[in-house]
């Protein structure tokens, strides 16, 4: 009998980073975006906690974000966070 076709049979899986040796899991929310603000406000000189923190809740809604550490993304939009 043959196989059934599948549409998605040559799709690769996307590696979440969990699924790494060694990686960590941020599970709540409110520690993610703690994190976040904390590292994003050393990055950041002048940057005042209210706008990481709205930041870090704006980003935290991106899934594939809140898959990553919150220092690395904090890492990454730092450039972008500069105060006026």
């Amino acid at each position: 009998m043959a196989k059934k076709k599948d549409s998605f049979e040559r799709t690769a899986p996307w590696r979440s980073r969990w699924d790494q040796e060694g990686a960590e899991f941020v599970a709540s929310d409110s520690e993610w975006c703690d994190r976040f603000a904390a590292r994003l406000i050393a990055l950041v000189p002048g940057l005042d906690h209210f706008d990481a923190t709205t930041m870090a809740l704006d980003l935290a809604a991106n899934d594939a974000l809140r898959a990553l550490a919150p220092e690395w993304v904090a890492e990454d939009m730092a450039p972008r966070a500069r105060p006026e």
